[in-house]
């Protein structure tokens, strides 16, 4: 959790604490499509934080795409 806080910095998010990224990034309902490759993730298209959520994931090894 203090990765993903680390991360966020230069978003909207830079200055939330833990608990806040918790609920604001991680507790979201997502589809999740699994190959042999890659994993991937599924945003709702009404996602507020989705700037954030992608620059952190990026930041943490993520491919963008």
């Amino acid at each position: 959790m203090q990765e993903l806080r680390l991360c966020a910095k230069h978003t909207a998010r830079t200055r939330s604490q833990v608990w806040t990224l918790r609920d604001h990034l991680l507790k979201l309902g997502v589809y999740v499509k699994v190959s042999t490759r890659r994993i991937v993730l599924h945003l709702p298209a009404s996602f507020p934080d989705i700037h954030a959520w992608r620059r952190i994931a990026v930041s943490l090894g993520a491919s963008a795409g």
